[in-house]
């Protein structure tokens, strides 16, 4: 019997998905990010690139032709769309801004991305954020893009890779830099008993640098990397 995909739709509400994906707060950033949230139920959301005030992405600004496409170290990963205009405009307002509204539209993006590289019987994990910009944020921004993506195509989320070290921010490295940063920075949890397959999920893919090497820890740990999925890509420089 074929598998139910659940839909989702961008009318649902995106604070009362958020308070569902969110993972635990420190405790300094609970009440902020609290009010936060109800001053999202009082001012409704505009879109974040072009001011229609039915959606906080709205459907005219968010990418809607064909996938974007690439291999890295053999590494299939796919991408909602490029990583310009209004995608641009709403990832850096989700990650820089704390427009928590945008996880709902940016999740359904990542989850089309996910549903590109076809097959099932997989599972997602996020790639990990440093301790310091998950605390910045407000909490670990890909997980809750992650939950998004994970109901969307009814599939499990799992956070299975953690950084074992102090790393740079890669705004402004190179692509070799980008590589000696994290290399063998990432630990992945094993699978458990019946899991095999597993989807690397991110945000921005630029250098490739990242999902390399959350792919080099997943296989070293027992994993079959079924490739990567991301809400944007940017062109290798």
């Amino acid at each position: 019997m074929a598998r139910r995909r659940r839909t989702c739709s961008s009318r649902s509400h995106p604070q009362v998905a958020w308070l569902a994906a969110r993972p635990r707060a420190c405790p300094g950033n609970l009440a902020r990010m609290l009010i936060a949230d109800l001053l999202d139920l009082i001012l409704p959301s505009s879109c974040v690139a072009c001011g229609n005030p039915m959606a906080a992405l709205c459907p005219s600004c968010a990418p809607r032709g064909e996938l974007v496409s690439r291999e890295i170290r053999g590494v299939t990963v796919t991408a909602a769309g490029e990583y310009r205009d209004g995608l641009r405009a709403g990832l850096l307002a989700y990650k820089e801004r704390n427009r928590r509204d945008l996880a709902e539209p940016l999740g359904e993006l990542l989850a089309r991305a996910v549903d590109g590289l076809g097959g099932e019987g997989y599972v997602l994990t996020p790639v990990p954020s440093a301790r310091r910009s998950a605390r910045g944020r407000g909490g670990d921004h890909m997980f809750r893009l992650g939950r998004v993506a994970a109901r969307c195509g009814a599939r499990q989320l799992r956070p299975l890779l953690t950084l074992t070290r102090s790393v740079q921010d890669s705004a402004g490295l190179d692509v070799v830099e980008r590589r000696r940063n994290l290399a063998l920075a990432i630990r992945a949890r094993s699978p458990r008993a019946g899991e095999r397959g597993v989807v690397i999920v991110d945000d921005i893919v630029t250098s490739g640098a990242t999902v390399a090497e959350a792919a080099r820890a997943l296989t070293a740990a027992g994993w079959h990397v079924r490739g990567a999925a991301a809400v944007a890509s940017t062109p290798l420089q």
